[in-house]
């Protein structure tokens, strides 16, 4: 009998044992769900960053593509003024 209540007392043990370490386990996995949930926030909101980081990188090289072309422009102006100038200059000492 004394053995019975021995195997009795170490199965209860065991059992407090396994309660309480279940009880850890059970926030542990809380916690980590709610780690879980931030990081997926978060990796969220850098996602829509990157993407509107991209979009502004697109509005950039979109404008410097067309200042590029100003500046161009502007040259071509610039050198077609110089021509007919020269080309002026050149019909006076002709003349």
């Amino acid at each position: 009998m004394k053995d019975i209540s021995v195997l009795i007392s170490g199965i209860y043990y065991k059992i407090k044992l396994l309660v309480e370490k279940n009880a850890e386990l059970t926030k542990e996995i809380e916690s980590l769900k709610h780690q879980n949930f931030e990081l997926n926030e978060k990796l969220t909101r850098q996602k829509d960053e990157l993407a509107s980081l991209k979009q502004e990188n697109d509005v950039i090289k979109i404008t410097k593509t067309i200042s590029s072309e100003d500046d161009r422009r502007q040259t071509k102006v610039i050198i077609e003024d110089l021509v007919r100038e020269i080309d002026n200059s050149l019909n006076l000492l002709n003349k």
